[in-house]
């Protein structure tokens, strides 16, 4: 890990000179690493389920095990506090928790490809659940490990910007790759192809900080950037073009293809050079790894025996107890689980501020996350989180009803999927890297400013769209661009802005606290969005979910200043 700063004010090409860091590229392999499971569970597994004439009920039982995404911080603590046997020797504790949540999701999806739905749905689900947890595991750690990585704060965004376009690029793997893999070859296979894809970054994140090992990852990081350009310039290849436009893209897309190819041989090369010669990284010792691989086994031995008792135990319980419960009313109940320990520390932060510096409570393993912020914050704590559980929530609550307002207007599923599915993919990735290159020259609270008042034109550009005629592409085109765009921005800021919050001794513990915050409420009221469209329309649905937006932008012009240094009380 290097321990060069970045600064605001830099140059454009001092500024792109800041993604070729070795620790750059891992991000990108790590983002790849998070984003891969993700549609793998949501999305994909949704289509082959429903290829296997499964109950559509039943789908949407799957989707409890989203949960977990919702649930992380109350593993976190071990993940923070606790080194997993063998593994922690070799790579040290996040690397570690990270390389044994990998092999959790490795295991989870060839478990899925294997299992097969249309003979043995319960196993489905088993290692459906061990996919989602174990992704969630992965990004505690993930999140934790770039937190711990930027050398100050202005750093936070090249490293979020690079974790978003490799999030980015494993969606597109997961949910393009896969079902191009599965439309020749089968589920089965596509899946035990991304357990694979899945077991190469764990790989290459083991190694990463040998002398060979950060060439690996850099061949890596261009090879998962390429992909990411020849998808967008192949994506624009299918728009209506004039002949030259789309030759240009034609063009530039084999370009990135052959670059693909070629980095792709390179970072096999480094990637056995260096597990072949470690230099003088911690050599692998057989214990060790025996040690790893067995505490690893158990793990996912014991995620598995607890999920098949839940899955038994609760509905015999509910029918003991004659209790029917809408899938409504679990979210509401996970919503006011996740939210229970916030609202516990909101009552005791008088007690909290109280505390000595060296009380035991600062450190206790599964309160101390907790509890550390509120000492630190006091009841600016409070606008903190309002501030958190605001800034997306104009986002989440329109995005659920984006695709039905296609629909109304009259596009076709054709249209709608090569502007959202195709183009509005790789559009991200403008926004992402914008906030990336924002967060260097122009820093951090002024990006945030920008990213809250953007999503509101995102929202507008929808109420605005709504209004338009279908015989054209030409206004779903403006209204997606102008969305993604502001997606991509805001999202990337966010993550480096909540990135800074956290005390590095519970990063991976207090971030998890903050992902589930911004995320509950906003799912909660998304939730209700389709009574609002049947009562007002789609065009007020978008302005009020625009309106929404607006206290983030008056909370942005001060969220910079709500960060007290870590362990200091400012009244």
């Amino acid at each position: 890990m290097t321990d060069g700063k970045i600064k605001a004010g830099h140059g454009l090409i001092e500024t792109l000179k800041v993604y070729s860091e070795p620790k750059i590229a891992m991000m990108l392999v790590l983002g790849f690493a998070a984003g891969l499971p993700f549609l793998l569970y949501f999305s994909t597994l949704g289509f082959w389920l429903e290829n296997s004439d499964v109950d559509v009920a039943l789908i949407g039982f799957f989707s409890w095990f989203g949960l977990a995404y919702s649930f992380k911080f109350l593993w976190a603590p071990i993940v923070d506090r606790f080194d997993p046997p063998g593994f922690a020797r070799m790579f040290g504790r996040r690397r570690a928790w990270i390389f044994v949540a990998q092999i959790g999701v490795a295991v989870g999806l060839a478990g899925i490809g294997l299992s097969d739905p249309t003979r043995n749905l319960a196993a489905t689900a088993l290692f459906s659940f061990l996919l989602a947890f174990s992704s969630a595991t992965q990004d505690i750690g993930i999140d934790a490990w770039r937190i711990e990585a930027a050398s100050n704060d202005d750093e936070q965004g090249p490293l979020a910007a690079a974790y978003q376009y490799g999030y980015k690029v494993g969606m597109i793997i997961a949910g393009g790759v896969a079902l191009f893999i599965a439309e020749f070859a089968g589920f089965p296979i596509a899946y035990i192809a991304m357990a694979a894809c899945m077991i190469t970054a764990a790989i290459v994140f083991s190694i990463w900080d040998r002398p060979t090992g950060l060439k690996a990852a850099g061949a890596a990081g261009v090879a998962l950037l390429s992909i990411g350009l020849f998808s967008a310039f192949g994506a624009l290849g299918e728009l209506p073009l004039s002949q030259w436009a789309h030759w240009l893209m034609f063009g530039l897309k084999w370009l990135f293809i052959i670059i693909t190819g070629i980095s792709s041989v390179g970072f096999l090369t480094a990637l056995v050079m260096a597990l072949m010669s470690p230099g003088n990284a911690q050599r692998f010792h057989a214990f060790d790894i025996f040690k790893g691989l067995l505490f690893a086994i158990a793990g996912i031995g014991a995620i598995g025996l607890v999920a098949a008792l839940i899955g038994a135990a609760i509905p015999a319980l509910l029918s003991v107890l004659s209790i029917e419960l809408s899938k409504g009313d679990v979210g509401k109940i996970a919503v006011y689980i996740a939210l229970a320990p916030i609202i516990a520390c909101l009552i005791l932060t008088p007690l909290i501020r109280r505390l000595k510096p060296d009380a035991p409570l600062l450190t206790h393993p599964a309160l101390g996350a907790f509890v550390d912020f509120f000492w630190r914050n006091g009841w600016i704590a409070v606008l903190i989180l309002l501030f958190v559980s605001a800034y997306r929530l104009s986002d989440i609550v329109m995005g659920i009803m984006a695709k039905p307002a296609y629909s109304a207007m009259g596009y076709s599923a054709g249209e709608v999927g090569l502007m959202s599915g195709i183009y509005g993919v790789w559009i991200v990735f403008v926004g992402v890297a914008l906030a990336g290159v924002s967060a260097i020259k122009l820093g951090l609270r002024t990006s945030l400013v920008i990213g809250a008042v953007v999503s509101v034109i995102g929202n507008i550009a929808f109420a605005w769209l709504v209004n338009q005629s279908s015989d054209s592409l030409f206004p779903l085109f403006v209204a997606i661009t102008a969305d993604n765009i502001a997606g991509g921005f805001a999202g990337t800021i966010f993550v480096a802005y909540m990135s800074t919050l956290v005390n590095k001794s519970f990063a991976g513990t207090q971030y998890a606290i903050f992902s589930s915050i911004y995320s509950l409420g906003p799912k909660l009221l998304a939730g209700t969005s389709g009574l609002i469209v049947a009562q007002h329309g789609y065009s007020n649905f978008f302005l009020f979910a625009a309106a929404l937006g607006i206290p983030a932008i008056f909370l942005s012009l001060f969220a910079d200043r709500w960060r007290p240094q870590t362990g200091t009380l400012d009244g």
